[in-house]
């Protein structure tokens, strides 16, 4: 099926991992409502600062592993992801880095760039706020 496709499985894994963190984080402004009212909701159980952390490191984390993905594929770091990612994954990227015309590889130095920046920016922009007080 799809999910035998390296592509597919990379974008069913990146929308998964989107969607949890997503999840996680729009429950933090709610957690002292959900105190009030009694609610056991994951952010209140394990508490705010902590969700918040784990959130953005794991959406900074995101972005940068499909930087590292995209880079590899362009044919710029051709050895490092079949070395750190197993099986068909790396396989398909070391096949599509030695495949691809230039102009897909200039697309995916952009897209690794890009997603390069996006998890910076995550970082960046993640240390001025305070959960406690979202």
């Amino acid at each position: 099926g799809c999910l035998r496709e390296g592509r597919c499985l990379l974008s069913c894994l990146f929308f998964a991992v989107f969607g949890i963190v997503i999840a996680l984080m729009k429950d933090v402004p709610d957690v002292k409502g959900d105190a009030l009212f009694n609610i056991k909701s994951f952010t209140v159980r394990i508490g705010p600062k902590t969700i918040f952390h784990a959130s953005r490191r794991l959406l900074a984390t995101l972005f940068f592993g499909v930087s590292l993905t995209f880079t590899t594929c362009s044919g710029l770091l051709p050895s490092l992801l079949p070395t750190t990612m197993m099986g068909m994954v790396g396989a398909a990227a070391a096949t599509a880095a030695n495949t691809i015309t230039l102009e897909q590889k200039i697309c995916r130095v952009i897209v690794a760039c890009s997603t390069a920046l996006a998890g910076w920016s995550v970082r960046r922009e993640a240390r001025g706020v305070d959960p406690e007080e979202a």
